[in-house]
C-alpha cells in the first residue's frame, strides 16, 4: 500500500501549483489515508463468483461511430466570406499568447 507522507503531500501540491497550510496538509494526508485503507478494503472482497452487471444502455451504443464527412453549408460560406482575415476557407484570429 501506498504511504501517505509528508513527501508526497508536497509532491502533489506542487503538482498540482498550490500552498497548503500544515493543517490542511494534516487534513489531505488522513482523508488520502483514509481513501487508500478503503480501496484496500475493496481489494479484499472475493468477487469470482459475481457477473458483471448489464446495464440497458449497453445494446444502444453498439455502434456510436459515423463516417466523419466534409459537409458545405450557405451559412458557413457566407461567414467565411464575411470575415476580415481567412485563408483556404480558415479564419485567422489573434493569437493568445504575446
Amino acid at each position: 500500500m501506498i504511504e501517505v507522507n509528508d513527501k508526497l503531500i508536497e509532491k502533489l501540491e506542487k503538482l498540482a501549483m498550490i500552498k497548503l497550510s500544515p493543517e490542511e496538509k494534516n487534513i489531505i494526508k488522513k482523508d488520502l489515508n483514509d481513501i487508500l485503507k478503503y480501496m484496500q478494503m475493496i481489494d479484499e472482497i472475493d468477487t469470482k463468483n459475481v457477473k458483471p452487471l448489464f446495464s440497458p444502455i449497453e445494446n444502444m451504443l453498439k455502434n456510436v461511430f459515423h463516417i466523419d464527412e466534409e459537409k458545405t453549408s450557405e451559412v458557413i460560406d457566407n461567414i467565411i466570406n464575411e470575415f476580415p482575415n481567412q485563408k483556404n476557407n480558415l479564419l485567422k484570429v489573434p493569437g493568445i499568447q504575446g
